[in-house]
């Protein structure tokens, strides 16, 4: 579901500022994504044994950049 949040945020930045370049998108979206650190998390959710509490895992390549943060990114176009 990343693709259609990630489009929609570069729809405002290009909104803000129509001249920016793939690589002026690309710097502003992993400069002010909130790192995920690998690791791991206790979630409540439907896992294995049905609802209930168990410990999610993922490695360093899981979050590429981090987690998308739109109001940052489109605060950080330049008009």
């Amino acid at each position: 579901m990343a693709t259609p949040h990630v489009t929609g945020v570069i729809a405002l930045m290009l909104q803000k500022s129509p001249n920016l370049t793939q690589e002026d998108v690309e710097y502003i979206l992993e400069s002010t994504a909130l790192d995920i650190p690998p690791g791991s998390m206790l979630v409540y959710g439907n896992g294995p044994q049905g609802w209930t509490w168990y410990t999610h895992e993922w490695d360093k390549t899981a979050t590429g950049a981090g987690l998308i943060q739109a109001d940052e990114a489109i605060e950080a176009v330049q008009p």
